[in-house]
């Protein structure tokens, strides 16, 4: 997500909750271990992809919408990537097609990977 002079700005309330959700799983003992990590990519959000200890990937496609939105007093028409009811497909290296499963997981975590290591800015909420 780009703000009204160009520079990218990371969408700070869903980073943020989802850290502080991990964090707060290690504070109240729930987990034996809580780390969490996020970097920001210059790219626009086109789809939400959650790969969990290198074996589950849950991914779904945003779709694009038109709409305004109000920039200082004049509104804007744009196009709105919206995540929010985005339904989330379930990928497993256990799935029944364990080929297809174990593929998918693996290409997910080596894209994945791929972008922490480029394009990926360390981000702190």
């Amino acid at each position: 997500m780009r703000n009204i002079d160009g520079r990218y700005v990371w969408p700070r309330r869903s980073a943020g909750e989802i850290m502080e959700a991990v964090r707060e799983l290690g504070e109240l003992g729930l987990v034996q271990k809580a780390e969490v990590e996020a970097r920001a990519i210059p790219l626009p959000m086109m789809f939400k992809m959650y790969l969990l200890n290198e074996e589950e990937v849950f991914f779904g496609f945003y779709p694009v919408v038109e709409r305004e939105v109000k920039i200082g007093s004049k509104n804007v028409a744009i196009f709105d990537a919206v995540g929010k009811d985005t339904v989330l497909f379930h990928h497993s290296v256990s799935d029944d097609d364990h080929a297809t499963g174990s593929q998918y997981v693996d290409q997910a975590h080596r894209w994945f990977d791929s972008l922490w290591g480029t394009l990926g800015r360390t981000y702190e909420p």
